[in-house]
């Protein structure tokens, strides 16, 4: 507070000026400054509040925009699926219509062949063992050349006096240019087989065709 004799300043609680000794009066606010004082800081709040107003609904317009962008983007998906659906849906009658008016002659034509044995039957062949019961047996199955490539599966049991040499287990093959299906032991016996059963499977484990066969218990070829 400064003093309005010498103009000495004085703090806002002394009543007399330290200087002069002259009184100090405070400073009050007449009715005018406090109306212009309340409409001043009113003024300030209604331009703060119009423009959060503002703000408001520039956030509001933008998320509509927003949201219209994005449901306007799934919508333009779902009918490219759908068209995209109808394209398939199309395709495979136009397909199906194609093969449908296709001659029916061209179903008579004759197929490649199959690697896939078709029936058979075993016609022949041979049986071979070395001359030392160290060496394996040798079979040779005759089939006929008219199934040369296909593919089967052969299992021959061997067995001396009635006792089985062999689990006989059921090997992958493929007919020869010739027509054989050859084959030979997993392992070499303790005793020449005197006897061997055959028994021939397609590539599902079908059973296409057996036969059983004596053997001399010695070593050599053996034919049947």
């Amino acid at each position: 507070m400064y003093c309005p004799n010498c103009n000495a300043e004085n703090n806002d609680s002394a009543k007399f000026c330290k200087k002069c000794g002259a009184p100090l009066k405070k400073k009050t606010m007449n009715h005018e400054t406090m109306i212009n004082s309340m409409s001043k800081e009113k003024s300030s709040s209604d331009q703060t509040t119009k423009y959060i107003i503002i703000a408001l609904i520039i956030i509001a317009i933008a998320l509509a925009g927003v949201f219209a962008y994005v449901g306007f983007g799934n919508h333009g998906d779902d009918s490219n699926q759908a068209q995209n659906n109808n394209n398939q849906v199309s395709g495979i009658d136009n397909k199906t219509q194609t093969e449908t008016a296709q001659p029916a002659q061209q179903t008579t034509q004759a197929s490649a062949p199959s690697n896939t044995a078709t029936s058979m039957t075993i016609s022949g062949g041979s049986f071979s063992t070395g001359s030392s019961l160290s060496d394996k047996t040798y079979a040779s199955i005759y089939v006929g050349p008219q199934h040369s490539g296909e593919k089967v599966k052969i299992q021959i049991k061997y067995s001396r006096d009635g006792s089985s040499l062999n689990n006989g287990n059921m090997v992958p093959k493929t007919v020869d240019s010739s027509g054989y299906i050859n084959v030979a032991s997993a392992d070499s016996y303790k005793y020449y087989p005197d006897y061997a059963e055959i028994n021939l499977y397609d590539t599902s484990g079908n059973l296409l065709d057996t036969q059983s066969v004596s053997l001399s218990p010695q070593s050599g070829t053996q034919t049947f």
